[in-house]
């Protein structure tokens, strides 16, 4: 397997989770407290919202990896494992921390 996949599916797993832990929360606490005027948004919605960005990145993600470690003719058997493990939680991780801090930037009247 190519070592920038191996390298990905190392890093890809501990991405998301951090992500999903860390990111949303913090920029939502920096949503709440944006001055006025912004759209209301609930926690719950806001977390709604993370989730499916994430999962909809984590598909293309998946998909990706999959054509990259898949398509060389030495690939084994378990090629695929590199976009279900590695590129789609790192794509995912990438899609949640932008999605969030565009929220974030907008609701303070950012560019």
């Amino acid at each position: 397997m190519n070592p920038v996949l191996s390298a990905i599916m190392s890093i890809g797993p501990i991405a998301l989770l951090a992500a999903l832990l860390s990111v949303p929360p913090a920029f939502y606490v920096s949503y709440r407290y944006a001055p006025e005027p912004k759209k209301p948004l609930s926690a719950a919605r806001y977390a709604l919202m993370n989730l499916a960005v994430g999962a909809l990145a984590y598909a293309l993600g998946t998909i990706a990896g999959i054509w990259a470690a898949c398509s060389s003719a030495s690939a084994g058997n378990l090629c695929g494992l590199a976009g279900v493990f590695g590129v789609g939680p790192l794509l995912s991780a990438v899609a949640i921390f932008f999605y969030a801090h565009s929220r974030a930037r907008n609701a303070r009247g950012g560019p």
